[in-house]
């Protein structure tokens, strides 16, 4: 997962202030969590009590189980909260407990999992909890496997005993591996976006500091501030999700390219959408939408040839494709490429109109260009043409060219 690595390097001083400020994080997000949880706990225990079925069913001791762990949880951050935060051995007592009770709360969804199985069948409480952990709660890879490794183990082993079905058995297997993949990605995206962050306001603090100490180390120090502010400029034009270029990376590529040019040049945008994107997000929910955009970003980012192409997210679930001095046919086998790729991945999408997987439309517009007023007339017009392979049908690319002929 090279896209997922962390390159930036901390002192040991600052990976404890780092491992700190993630601990107080978690431990005020499992606050707010846990006051979410007793209010629901509350609710459905009342739910149970008021239903004309059995009152003490196993459902009614599990709600009473989380309701009793969520205020444990409650209890311990507030007396947390009460003493010297800033004190390292009391910091590292809290921190273990924080893992232990987010740990049997993941162990509680696995086992009302089990209980499942002879009821609803389904295993959304273990996946609501594992999606709820990973992405309030910040963690490195090794703390992630450390919490999860167990209930997961407790929930793989016991579905045999508690599913009948073997087919039904298999789906959910299949099923849980996809979750929990998800659940990693999250949480490693989440950690790596907070470690980067931090390692910024680090870089940018340090630099500050030294500028204020020694002004005769003024060379020196601002080379350091142009090198902080190189970063801090590559994470603005940079798509944090996707890990390719975002808009404004676009524009300012284009910009750069048509100051040095100073003879007529062929120009292809390609526009592409992914199709009944809003539905798949409402269907799937946001983290297997976040997992599609990579998927369309990676896909893309591996047909075209960057020496003479750029590609970037454009805005949500909308991508944008820049190919300078290259025949328009190549350039539509190219955007062929890409939709058929991204339509062998045969990722489900129930929710679509026009097929049972996903799915991209893509607009060509093709010209040559003198100046930038060239390129906004290019891009608008690859927009008409995503615009109509919507409305023909979608999964399908549309062409326009500079002399109106279609293609």
């Amino acid at each position: 997962m090279k896209l997922l690595d962390i390159r930036e390097r901390l002192s040991n001083d600052k990976q404890k202030e780092l491992e700190w400020q993630l601990f107080y994080e978690n431990m005020m997000r499992s606050k707010l969590f846990a006051k979410v949880v007793i209010v629901f706990e509350v609710l459905l225990i009342l739910m149970n009590v008021f239903s004309p079925d059995e009152i003490f069913n196993p459902y009614f001791f599990m709600y009473i189980t989380l309701l009793l762990l969520a205020l444990v949880m409650l209890v311990y951050i507030s007396i947390f909260e009460k003493g010297d935060i800033h004190e390292e051995s009391r910091f590292k007592k809290f921190q273990k407990g924080l893992h232990v009770l987010v740990f049997l709360f993941l162990l509680w969804g696995a086992v009302l999992t089990l209980v499942d199985q002879h009821s609803y069948g389904h295993i959304m409480a273990f996946v609501v909890n594992a999606m709820c952990v990973s992405i309030l709660f910040h963690a490195s890879n090794t703390v992630f496997f450390r919490l999860f490794t167990i209930p997961v183990i407790v929930l793989v082993g016991g579905l045999p005993f508690f599913q009948v079905s073997e087919e039904v058995l298999v789906g959910h297997y299949i099923n849980l591996a996809v979750f929990l993949f998800f659940c990693w990605l999250a949480a490693k995206m989440l950690y790596t976006s907070y470690y980067r962050n931090f390692c910024n306001k680090v870089l940018l603090e340090e630099s500050n500091e030294k500028l204020a100490q020694n002004m005769e180390e003024n060379i020196h120090i601002n080379l350091q501030l142009e090198q902080a502010v190189k970063q801090l400029k590559q994470l603005t034009t940079m798509d944090e999700l996707s890990q390719i270029p975002n808009r404004r990376g676009f524009d300012e590529y284009i910009q750069k390219y048509i100051e040095r040019i100073d003879t007529k040049q062929r120009l292809s945008i390609i526009m592409l959408d992914i199709d009944s994107f809003k539905l798949y997000n409402d269907y799937y929910g946001h983290v297997a939408g976040d997992s599609i955009i990579r998927e369309v970003a990676q896909q893309i980012h591996a047909y075209i040839d960057p020496t003479i192409s750029l590609a970037a997210r454009y805005g949500g679930e909308e991508f944008i494709i820049a190919t300078f001095n290259v025949p328009v046919s190549d350039v539509q086998r190219l955007g062929e490429k890409i939709r058929i790729a991204i339509e062998r991945l045969q990722i489900p999408h129930k929710e679509s109109s026009i097929s049972n997987v996903v799915t991209i439309s893509l607009g060509l517009a093709a010209g040559d260009i003198t100046q930038e007023a060239d390129i906004k007339v290019l891009i608008e017009k690859a927009d008409q043409m995503l615009y109509k392979a919507k409305q023909t049908g979608r999964n399908r690319l549309e062409i326009w060219a500079e002399d109106q002929l279609r293609i």
